[in-house]
């Protein structure tokens, strides 16, 4: 019976080792959580701050790898994504996770202090949505084929500069909390109607160069299309609670 399991549901993993999922190297007793702050509580809003500028620029970096290496076809800028995300963006996340959740459940904070609080959880949320789709796109990359990919910064749809675009709004969303500038907030938006016409051509030749040959990879490429637009729709979320 025992085997029958082990077939069904895979064996156990051996004594003494680390389960993936432990892999992360975070030690939250170095947060110094406390149910008081032991300091200024604006010194401690400057950490929370700080640690989700860092996760944020982490996103936007592997975004930006993600495109590169679906659009040329380079599976080791694709692993290089995913060992990215577990080694900064897993531990990013975990840090600003505990920080957003100690403050704002177990400690009294004034009503500014809290919601600035509650403004970086809601951040963290949606970084979480786009370090996904950072991985969705580096996992096409096996799977499709577009045609210039000798050429670094071009490809025939726009995912380059849609990338590129993308990250620069990520990161001025994340700045409008931070700096308190809604003119960040406002330029994240404005930057959106850019990527709309980049989506749309794409999108278009996209349907125009499709034949039964080449569905599968057009499909895929469109996936990659889409994620990136969706991420650009995810900072704009961002950008409208700072406006």
């Amino acid at each position: 019976m025992a085997k029958l399991f082990g077939k069904m549901f895979g064996d156990s993993p051996k004594s003494g080792d680390i389960p993936k999922a432990f892999s992360i190297q975070v030690d939250p007793s170095k947060l110094n959580l406390a149910t008081k702050p032991s300091g200024p509580v604006h010194e401690q809003l400057e950490t929370l701050k700080q640690k989700l500028t860092k996760l944020s620029s982490n996103v936007e970096n592997n975004i930006m790898l993600a495109v590169r290496a679906s659009t040329k076809k380079n599976r080791e800028l694709a692993a290089s994504a995913f060992e990215f995300d577990e080694q900064y963006i897993q531990k990013g996340k975990f840090e600003v996770e505990y920080l957003t959740l100690a403050y704002a459940n177990f400690q009294q904070l004034a009503e500014s202090d809290h919601k600035t609080v509650v403004d970086a959880a809601m951040i963290l949320k949606e970084l979480e949505k786009i370090a996904q789709f950072a991985l969705n796109i580096a996992g096409k990359t096996e799977y499709i084929q577009l045609a210039n990919v000798q050429e670094l910064h071009k490809d025939e749809y726009g995912l380059k500069p849609m990338g590129d675009i993308t990250a620069e709004m990520i990161k001025k969303a994340v700045e409008a909390f931070v700096s308190g500038n809604s003119k960040h907030a406002s330029e994240t938006l404005d930057m959106m109607k850019e990527i709309d016409g980049l989506y749309q051509d794409a999108v278009k030749k996209l349907k125009s160069d499709v034949n039964d040959q080449n569905i599968t990879n057009l499909t895929g490429i469109l996936s990659v299309v889409e994620h990136v637009r969706a991420t650009a729709q995810i900072s704009c979320t961002i950008a409208s609670h700072f406006c």
